[in-house]
């Protein structure tokens, strides 16, 4: 039975997300299953009959994290459904803190009652897309591939469908999402890869711009070229996720990540050779279990080479059923003193990145609320901008970098009446 019909009768639900855009998504569709089958979907967890926590087990923070909160909302007597990561991964361990019979969501299922019920019932500004689930990869610490498991991707007239709605409904940004969106088609045998999808979504009608998600080095490598080719389009925001995780070869090979350093930097060279204005953003694990003093501090130099405008550190902990669990952990004061390490050369060099655009004048898009007010949008490039100004979603204006912190600009928008028709007619796209 599905799970969205294992309720007896309709139920006010209110759901909670930890994790990646990809469980974003999920959420989304939950949300669209749950109201295609009668639930009503409620804000406040005090208005609720019913909970589903959309769980995330990357790291071992993130899931103390979520068993903390699965005991919370037990304390408060709700009912609760553990969708995610941690529901197709660790089921025992849910069963044992949840005391019993307890209604389990894996992603697969999640997306097969979405896919059944062929309503993408998902309005708004921002819309996230997946394209596969699952991935390629065989990393020796990754709990995600029990979660997901190999690659599957999606059809490619199901995705431009999902998108063409998408941006029928009033979507202004199309995150297209998967575990590595480079992988895309990878498993298929009508050679559409993720630059030919690139370019059929581009090539739909409609005022819309595609945020591309994580793509990891060792599968962008054989469609680079082709990749750098799609990218071209002007509704394609230019940025790029790409995790190199370490600097030493010795620890990807460890890792099993199936590249090397010189790999990941000849893609951010290409990347940048192309797209001079563009955001590069990666990932480091540091204190990985075989990992030296003096191969933490490769990544240390690789940081500072490469410049990312965006890094994302992880203190490595070991995940149950991975090969790197068998592995002798380091001390945790070494691997925090890596991580500080590392982020404070990081911060450095992102305040450099950013007081850099002062004074400049960028496209925005408008997409979200600010949770003080105004409003957040995007440049070109994927930036963060915040401008402190009521502005109308969904639209774009040209905004003056006025100030700069190290992970967003500040900024002030050419409209004194943004809110008014003239500000529509006047607003240029990004």
């Amino acid at each position: 039975m599905p799970f969205e019909n294992c309720f007896p009768g309709p139920q006010k639900i209110h759901l909670e997300t930890f994790g990646c855009t990809a469980n974003i998504g999920d959420t989304l569709k939950l949300q669209a299953v749950l109201r295609n089958a009668g639930h009503t979907i409620v804000e406040g967890v005090q208005d609720a009959e019913v909970v589903i926590l959309n769980t995330c087990t990357v790291t071992r923070r993130t899931e103390l994290n979520v068993l903390k909160r699965l005991r919370t909302l037990q304390a408060m007597g709700k009912a609760v459904v553990v969708a995610g990561c941690m529901a197709a991964a660790q089921r025992d361990l849910l069963t044992d803190v949840l005391g019993g019979e307890v209604l389990l969501v894996t992603p697969t299922e999640i997306q097969k009652s979405w896919h059944e019920t062929r309503d993408s019932d998902l309005d708004g500004v921002i819309s996230v897309i997946p394209i596969a689930l699952g991935c390629l990869g065989t990393c020796a610490y990754c709990i995600v591939k029990q979660a997901r498991g190999e690659l599957r991707s999606y059809r490619p007239a199901w995705i431009i469908e999902a998108v063409s709605s998408a941006v029928a409904r009033g979507a202004k940004e199309i995150r297209i999402t998967a575990q590595d969106c480079s992988a895309y088609g990878f498993d298929a045998a009508d050679g559409v890869r993720l630059p030919q999808l690139l370019e059929r979504l581009t090539a739909l009608e409609g005022d819309f711009h595609i945020r591309v998600g994580m793509m990891n080095p060792a599968t962008v490598l054989p469609i680079l070229d082709q990749l750098l080719d799609a990218f071209e389009s002007e509704k394609i925001f230019k940025f790029f996720h790409v995790p190199v995780q370490s600097g030493s070869d010795e620890v990807l090979r460890a890792m099993r990540r199936n590249y090397r350093v010189a790999d990941f930097v000849t893609i951010v060279t290409s990347l940048r050779d192309r797209f001079s204005d563009c955001t590069i953003s990666t990932d480091f694990i540091v204190g990985y279990p075989t990992e030296t003093e003096a191969q933490f501090l490769s990544s240390v130099r690789l940081l500072e080479a490469v410049h990312p405008e965006k890094v994302n550190i992880t203190k490595f902990s070991p995940r149950p059923g991975t090969e790197a669990e068998t592995l002798k952990d380091l001390l945790e004061r070494d691997k925090k003193r890596r991580s500080r390490i590392l982020t404070a050369h990081d911060h450095d060099l992102s305040c450099e990145r950013t007081t850099a655009v002062e004074g400049t004048t960028v496209p925005v898009l408008i997409t979200e609320q600010g949770k003080k007010g105004g409003v957040i949008g995007r440049d070109p490039a994927y930036r963060m901008v915040v401008v402190h100004e009521e502005l109308p979603l969904g639209s774009s204006c040209e905004v003056t970098i006025t100030s700069a912190t190290s992970t967003y600009l500040i900024g002030r928008s050419s409209y004194q009446d943004c809110s008014s028709e003239g500000f529509r007619a006047c607003a240029t796209n990004v």
